[in-house]
């Protein structure tokens, strides 16, 4: 019997229900993480941010690319989904005795005996996440993004709140190990309770090997993705110390807020709607500019502020003592525009049926990170070594572009030349802004009010000035 979907949105009242429900939850984020920041000290950050290295590792073993399966094939019966639910379960078990296990090397490596009963806390939310692998993907494939939205607030809302009393009792960094545990299993149940599994069967090799040539590419971009992304936070807390990788770690993360309300917004609604057009690459060329475009011109501004009011952004949020974090902070939000407008390619490569491409243009963007890890760790240097990332990270760009355009869609790349106005406006006010604010410094409190009207103003005028005022309304539309 085939289970009735429900709650079928379309695509633009989609995406505006994941956008509110994504700002709902930065609001939180940023609003727990203020008070954690304040009650934690960067050393429990930095050996949290060790262990989530290492259990977002695991957790690639956790998916395997069939989540992305589920919502691309669309003859998978309610049979091979209790199938492919019963083989998560069994891999659940697997993975966490594999990564209680590895506690204790993990310890050994960096030369701290905290990190075995730490990962040990967190070890929960790696059952949690791997057992939410198929309930996922289904709602996803069944377009139950008012579902998606409230489940998203209500589970950052609730493990936030029990963090920050552990917090205040003392507990450290097993405040924050608790959060992500409760956050996993909030989503779980949520998943659960909306969109039921019926059907439970041993026999699930048959969905595994129907969905194997798509998934495989799929786990093997997420394997190098996680090398590309996790590097850094490996490199930073065996060389320069868990103090030190707690204040890149804040930096980093402020970063990725953005493309987490905005670009992964898009990326989340595109595929459930565009793998119907799988064979129609001219239409997802058509989805990708008008989507990119947009990006584009939010996070060539979202970049210009973040870079211009660093200082301002970093003691606002988390207060003076992570002033170390600021340079970081400036250095890493250059990325913000290329991997806004990068980071939904995963979800056009996935609609087109082309993860074979996505694996490839990953491993040029992990060899990137690499070089740039080589060279900014040779120089001892922190905010060296965060510049050497940023670099890196900027220059993704170009082969998820020459893949995807190119390779997957077949169009030229002078269409890259449409994004330049708001690159050069952005430039524009990073320079007026530091000339002005160095002749004439403000408090604190004002400079960043001050710094955000005149980005604000540059970008209207430079906007109006290129015509691309019409996407900035479109936006409203």
């Amino acid at each position: 019997m085939k289970y009735q979907r429900k709650q079928k949105y379309g695509m633009r009242r989609a995406a505006i229900l994941q956008f509110i429900s994504k700002y709902a939850n930065i609001a939180i984020q940023l609003i727990v993480t203020a008070i954690l920041a304040r009650l934690i000290s960067p050393n429990d950050f930095g050996l949290l941010s060790i262990v989530t290295v290492f259990t977002a590792f695991f957790q690639l073993f956790s998916d395997m690319g069939i989540g992305t399966a589920i919502v691309q094939y669309r003859d998978l019966t309610e049979e091979d989904y209790g199938k492919l639910f019963v083989f998560s379960t069994i891999l659940a078990i697997v993975l966490v005795v594999l990564f209680c296990v590895m506690a204790i090397p993990i310890s050994w490596f960096y030369d701290d005996s905290r990190l075995i009963p730490l990962c040990h806390a967190t070890a929960p939310a790696l059952i949690l996440n791997t057992l939410n692998m198929v309930p996922n993907g289904l709602m996803l494939k069944d377009k139950r993004f008012g579902a998606i939205a409230l489940r998203l607030v209500t589970s950052t809302l609730v493990s936030g709140i029990v963090a920050i009393i552990l917090a205040t009792m003392g507990t450290g960094c097993y405040a924050l190990a608790v959060q992500t545990v409760l956050s996993a299993l909030i989503i779980l149940i949520w998943n659960l309770a909306t969109r039921p599994i019926r059907h439970f069967s041993i026999h699930f090799t048959a969905p595994l090997k129907h969905v194997f040539s798509y998934s495989a590419y799929q786990f093997g971009f997420s394997f190098i993705n996680y090398f590309s992304r996790n590097l850094d936070n490996l490199v930073i807390g065996r060389v320069m110390g868990t103090a030190s990788l707690g204040y890149y770690d804040k930096a980093y993360k402020l970063t990725t807020y953005p493309m987490s309300s905005i670009s992964s917004v898009a990326a989340s609604v595109i595929q459930p709607y565009m793998a119907e057009n799988q064979s129609n690459p001219e239409r997802i060329l058509q989805c990708w500019y008008k989507v990119t475009k947009l990006l584009s011109l939010v996070g060539a501004f979202i970049a210009a502020v973040f870079v211009t009011a660093a200082p301002e952004i970093i003691t606002f949020f988390y207060g003076p003592q992570w002033e170390p974090s600021i340079p970081l902070f400036q250095a890493l939000s250059v990325t913000i525009y290329f991997q806004m407008i990068g980071n939904p390619s995963g979800a056009f490569f996935q609609s087109l049926g082309r993860t074979d491409l996505m694996f490839r243009q990953g491993l040029i963007c992990t060899i990137l990170t690499v070089l740039g890890l080589i060279v900014g760790s040779a120089t001892h240097s922190l905010r060296l070594l965060a510049i050497c990332i940023s670099a890196a990270f900027c220059l993704h760009i170009i082969p998820i572009i020459y893949y995807l355009l190119v390779r997957g869609m077949h169009a030229p790349m002078r269409i890259l030349l449409r994004f330049t106005p708001e690159i050069a406006v952005g430039i524009s006010s990073v320079i007026i802004n530091t000339f002005i604010f160095k002749i004439y410094p403000l408090p604190s409190a004002f400079s960043l009010l001050a710094k955000l009207m005149l980005t604000v103003f540059i970008f209207m005028i430079g906007y109006m000035i290129s015509g691309n005022m019409k996407y900035i309304f479109s936006i409203f539309k």
